[in-house]
C-alpha cells in the first residue's frame, strides 16, 4: 500500500469518527445497476441531429443542441424518464457507503439509488432536490442527500443543457453556497465522478482561490484507463496521458 493511500484511509476515517465526512457521487457509481452513463444517454440525441456521440466531449453542449433542434426539452425529459425510472438492485458499493457513518451525500444523479440505499439500511434520509427543501429539515434524519442537478421524478427541471448550466446560479443559487460551505468544512470522497461538471469545476476552482494552501484535503475513486476499452493503442496511449494530465491538475 503507497503511502498516498494510507494517508487517505487515515484522514477519511477520523473524519467518520468525527462526523465531517461527506461522499459525491457521480454518475459512474450507478453505472454497475446497468443506469447509463451521460456517453450512452445521449448516443441516440447526438446521432438524431447529425453527430457522433464518438467525437464529442461536450455532452452539456450537445444536449442543447438537440433540444434547440426539436425547439423544446420534451423528448430529453422522456428518455431521462425512460433510462432512469428501471427498476435495479442496489449495488454493494452503494450498501457500504450506507452502513458508514457519512451524513452528508451528494449527487448529480437523477436515481434515487443513494436514499434507497439509506433506507434499506435502516436509516432516514433527508433529501434535497429543489431549493425550497433546503429550508425545511427531515425530523430525527441520519443523513442529507442533496441532488443538486434535480431527480426523475421532475425530469423537466434536470439540469442537463447548456441553459440550464448557464441559470443554475439563478435558479438553483443555494445549492452552490451549501456546497461550498460543505467543501470547506467537510472531507469529500468523490466516487464515479468525472471532473468534467462545469458547476463542480467553478466551486471548487473559487475555493482554490480563496483558501489557497488552506484549504482541506478531498479525495476520489478513478477507474485508471484499461487497455481493453480500446482498439487503437494510439488512443488508448492518447487517453492514459490525458488521465494523468488530469490527475496532476486535480492535485492542483
Amino acid at each position: 500500500m503507497n503511502q498516498q493511500v494510507e494517508e487517505f484511509i487515515q484522514d477519511y476515517i477520523a473524519a467518520l469518527r468525527n462526523g465531517s465526512a461527506a461522499v459525491f457521487a457521480g454518475a459512474g457509481l450507478s453505472k454497475a445497476t446497468g443506469f447509463v452513463d451521460w456517453k450512452t444517454l445521449l448516443r441516440s440525441i447526438a446521432h438524431n441531429i447529425g453527430l457522433s456521440i464518438d467525437k464529442e466531449s461536450d455532452f452539456v453542449a450537445l444536449t442543447q443542441y438537440s433540444i434547440n433542434e426539436h425547439r423544446g426539452r420534451y423528448h430529453i425529459n422522456q428518455l431521462l424518464v425512460d433510462e432512469f425510472s428501471k427498476k435495479v438492485a442496489i449495488t454493494e458499493n452503494h450498501k457500504i457507503l450506507a452502513s458508514l457513518p457519512i451524513k452528508t451525500f451528494w449527487t448529480t444523479n437523477y436515481d434515487s439509488l443513494i436514499e434507497d440505499a439509506l433506507c434499506q439500511s435502516g436509516k432516514t434520509p433527508d433529501v434535497k432536490i429543489t431549493q425550497e427543501n433546503l429550508a425545511t429539515n427531515q425530523d430525527k434524519c441520519d443523513a442529507i442527500v442533496y441532488k443538486m442537478h434535480g431527480d426523475i421524478g421532475q425530469p423537466h427541471d434536470a439540469v442537463i443543457s447548456k441553459e440550464d448550466y448557464e441559470n443554475f446560479n439563478n435558479k438553483r443559487p443555494l445549492f452552490s453556497a451549501a456546497l461550498q460551505g460543505d467543501i470547506v468544512s467537510k472531507t469529500f470522497l468523490f466516487i464515479g465522478f468525472s471532473f468534467s461538471d462545469p458547476n463542480i469545476d467553478y466551486i471548487l476552482s473559487r475555493i482554490r482561490v480563496l483558501l489557497g494552501q488552506n484549504q482541506r484535503n478531498h479525495y476520489c475513486f478513478l477507474r485508471k484507463i484499461q487497455r481493453a476499452d480500446y482498439k487503437n493503442f494510439k488512443e488508448f496511449i492518447y487517453a492514459q496521458t490525458r488521465q494523468n494530465l488530469q490527475i496532476k491538475d486535480l492535485k492542483r
